[in-house]
């Protein structure tokens, strides 16, 4: 006889075994008002199982079903084909090829009064502790404190405290304390403390003190260093579209935005509010090439050391304004700004080409205008009458009339000081102290270099760095 003969007999013995001991444990028991234990039961379906119909009322220590399984808990480990099923609660190990479900609430074959009498016996919420591994579904109708692994879909009406991995999407009702990784989405209703990684996106309508990694992530508050009160939970946002309504953590995505925002936003657009931020010290930074929002935001004209013809145009933000009637900064003696500025360089002529040169970059700046006065109609010329700043910056050097791709960016350190004049209105000339280096392909085309600090040279990559300067006016 074949070994699949053998199988098949294995199971229609174990079939009729079962079904048996349950039809005697139906026959012989009478109806209890009340939970029992067993260590063990063995099922093909529920009801027809070694714990006979009313499988519903037994805990069981270990429970083998065939196909699908129903119990009041299982406490150690429970094994099926198709689903398990729990009435109250679950603990242990879950294992089931398609779902395990705990807090199904049946009362199948029972009584109005074992009805009433159960309802009056459950737990006020289902819980689950312990570990499920299912093909499609987890499902709990309450609260979770393990682990939960599936193809399918995670979901939870309650908190979850542990971790949650699904190949398309974990659902918390309440709080997550812990991390969810999916392929789809994930989402925690009402707050995060922990990680949400997706392919999708992540969301939660609660604060966020952890992380979020995916193509779309939004929260309504993310915790950092300058929220009132301060905590140590840090915040951070990764991903192309970023949301999230007090951000005091850290966003970098292609789109970030915030209402009150008094943390750091990089990308390549950021949207925030141009008042201070209620519920925070100081506002935050927005790094990137357009920042809306912005105040403080200026035009330049300059010559410097490469190019003859500079114009750069900033947006960006004020650090520590305050939300009065002028703006002032209460406490500090410099009104602080945060600019980002895109830069667009020319010089019509030089040795290295006949039809000179031009660049395209950006740069980010902290400008700190002096502060005499909190009213600056009583004595508004002494406020602003001088900046100091410092920054970084990249620019892209093109040698011919388009732009190419080989390596050729220019980047510089610098220190401003800026003095206001009256110049067709009120206007401020400025002097910059630059410290340039510039990595380059084609050796045929080099910057001008006056004095050299540091030069090398090889077959991939020459670098140079020198000191230079800037003349301007900005407006």
């Amino acid at each position: 006889m074949n070994r699949v003969g053998l199988v098949s007999r294995f199971y229609i013995w174990l079939c009729l075994l079962v079904f048996i001991f349950s039809i005697t444990d139906v026959l012989g028991q009478k109806r209890k008002g009340r939970f029992q234990d067993r260590d063990l039961q063995i099922s093909l379906v529920p009801g027809v199982s070694t714990n006979g119909l009313q499988s519903g009322w037994y805990f069981n220590k270990f429970s083998i079903n065939l196909f699908s399984g129903m119990s009041a808990s299982s406490q150690h480990l429970e094994i099926a084909g198709i689903s398990n099923s729990n009435i109250l609660s679950g603990s242990g190990i879950q294992i089931a090829g398609i779902a395990n479900v705990v807090g199904t609430n049946s009362f199948v074959n029972l009584t109005i009064s074992e009805e009433r009498e159960r309802m009056k016996q459950e737990l006020d919420k289902p819980m689950m502790h312990g570990i499920q591994l299912s093909g499609l579904v987890n499902l709990v109708r309450g609260d979770v404190s393990g682990i939960q692994i599936t193809g399918g879909f995670n979901q939870s009406y309650g908190s979850m405290t542990g971790f949650e991995l699904a190949g398309l999407g974990n659902v918390i009702y309440g709080n997550l304390i812990g991390a969810q990784l999916s392929g789809l989405f994930n989402i925690a209703s009402r707050s995060v403390s922990g990680m949400q990684i997706s392919v999708l996106g992540n969301v939660t309508r609660g604060p966020l003190g952890g992380t979020q990694i995916g193509f779309y992530n939004k929260n309504q508050g993310m915790s950092g260093k300058n929220i009132n009160p301060p905590t140590k939970a840090r915040s951070l946002q990764l991903g192309l579209f970023n949301f999230s309504k007090t951000m005091g953590g850290t966003q970098i995505g292609l789109l970030n935005v915030a209402k009150e925002m008094s943390g750091t936003q990089i990308g390549l657009i950021n949207i925030f509010s141009k008042r201070p931020p209620k519920k925070a010290s100081k506002s935050g930074a927005p790094i990137g090439l357009l920042n809306f929002g912005s105040r403080g935001h200026f035009t330049r004209l300059s010559y410097n050391d490469q190019f003859v013809y500079n114009i750069e145009r900033s947006t960006g933000n004020c650090s520590n304004c305050s939300d009065t009637q002028y703006g002032e900064p209460l406490n500090a003696r410099y009104k602080k700004f945060n600019q980002n500025s895109i830069i667009a360089s020319y010089n019509p002529s030089g040795r290295q080409s006949s039809h000179g040169y031009w660049a395209l970059g950006w740069r980010f700046e902290r400008l700190m205008y002096v502060k005499f006065t909190n009213f600056p109609k009583r004595n508004g010329p002494q406020n602003g009458a001088h900046f100091l700043a410092w920054g970084v910056g990249v620019q892209h050097v093109n040698w011919t009339r388009e732009f190419h791709a080989e390596l050729s960016l220019l980047t510089s350190i610098q220190a401003s000081y800026g003095k206001r004049v009256n110049l067709l209105g009120s206007r401020y000339l400025y002097l910059t102290a630059r410290l340039n280096g510039y990595a380059y392909e084609n050796r045929d085309f080099q910057l001008d270099q006056p004095l050299t600090f540091f030069t090398h040279n090889s077959d991939d990559m020459n670098y140079r760095v020198w000191p230079g300067y800037t003349i301007g006016i900005q407006i």
